[in-house]
């Protein structure tokens, strides 16, 4: 309300910006359907309500009043945060998995992966003074430690993927003398970590090979296996409509039906009742094609916008963008309100800050 009466006219300006005013028309087209599936078939309104209000914050900030290099500051000292955090509950608290004590590990980690990709792409892609580069180095690490001390495999695959397809784009425009220092650093940094967080990578692996085992064994009560019961019966449910889906109600009864005659664990039921543990099987099955290609479309806008006006984030969205791609394999990352609020977030003060970056470099 203060934006609103203090800055009278940065509405105007904010949507001025090209880039910036075809992502509020996606923004507006996407609330509006997410509107209609809520109301017409009962879906969460969840998404649509984060949308509403991040757009809020898009239209009535004063953006150009905060520097491109406070923003890129802000992002790595949240990275920070989340690193230290990190070591708090597991070596402090105990928990043996971070991230349990703010939401849940899993999106705990989807959200620190976008933080280590915009940290990344901020010291290879920035001309900030060494001050800041040290700042999103210490990000990177911070974000790192968060990934490995929440135990997330999936997330762990998603940056790992997505750090070896942005390594010739991040190191193409460095020299040669910095490109083979940041090898040497980032070696003597992998190296460090692993040797560090050792116990931890090793617990997740024997955890990974025992459920393989139980697996062989027809116990389908793990992780992994509940997983797989969950995704083969989505394939089914997406069959019965594909094209505007069964309904978070329709897939319910389904799942009940499905429990009684043993076509499915209790235990995996139980997991079906929030969601699939993958982004496009749990989009297909609640809304059908036309949820799924409306969801990518507005995900990916951000990095085509940037990309066609040749902004230097173009890089760093990709990245972000691929990240939670990849990590929706394995869990519904736009289940969690916090992570559409943070992906929003990012992606649109992206487009709103692009112009000033490109006049900058």
């Amino acid at each position: 309300m203060y934006c609103l009466f203090r800055f009278k006219g940065e509405w105007k300006h904010n949507l001025s910006l090209p880039g910036f005013k075809v992502f509020s028309l996606a923004n507006a087209a996407l609330f509006a359907l997410l509107t209609l599936q809520h109301l017409l078939g009962g879906e969460t309104f969840s998404f649509a309500r984060i949308l509403l209000l991040v757009q809020c914050y898009f239209i009535l900030i004063p953006w150009r009043n905060i520097s491109s290099r406070h923003f890129f500051a802000t992002v790595a000292l949240g990275a920070t945060v989340t690193g230290a955090s990190s070591v708090y509950e597991v070596t402090v608290l105990h928990l043996g998995r971070a991230g349990s004590l703010a939401s849940n590990p899993i999106p705990y980690a989807t959200s620190a992966g976008a933080l280590l990709m915009s940290c990344l792409c901020f010291l290879f892609r920035s001309n900030a003074s060494r001050g800041y580069k040290l700042l999103y180095a210490v990000g990177v690490i911070g974000a790192s430690i968060a990934i490995v001390f929440s135990g997330t495999r999936g997330v762990w695959l998603a940056v790992l993927v997505m750090m070896l397809l942005l390594a010739l784009p991040l190191l193409r425009k460095t020299s040669l003398k910095g490109a083979l220092t940041t090898l040497i650093v980032g070696s003597l940094l992998v190296s460090g970590s692993i040797y560090a967080l050792g116990d931890k990578l090793k617990s997740r692996y024997q955890q990974t090979s025992r459920e393989f085992a139980s697996i062989a064994n027809s116990n389908l009560n793990t992780s992994i296996g509940i997983r797989l019961q969950l995704w083969q019966r989505g394939a089914d449910y997406i069959l019965q409509n594909p094209v505007l889906g069964t309904g978070t109600a329709g897939y319910l009864q389904k799942v009940e039906q499905d429990k009684s005659a043993g076509i499915i664990t209790p235990v995996a039921a139980l997991q079906a009742k929030a969601h699939f543990h993958n982004q496009y099987i749990d989009t297909l099955v609640r809304t059908g094609v036309l949820g799924l290609v409306a969801l990518l479309l507005w995900m990916l806008l951000p990095v085509w916008l940037l990309r066609k006006s040749g902004s230097p984030l173009n890089i760093c969205t990709l990245a972000i963008a691929g990240t939670i791609l990849v990590a929706g394999i394995t869990d519904v990352p736009f289940h969690h309100t916090h992570i559409i609020y943070f992906y929003s977030m990012l992606m649109g003060i992206m487009l709103l800050k692009s112009q000033e970056i490109q006049s900058e470099t």
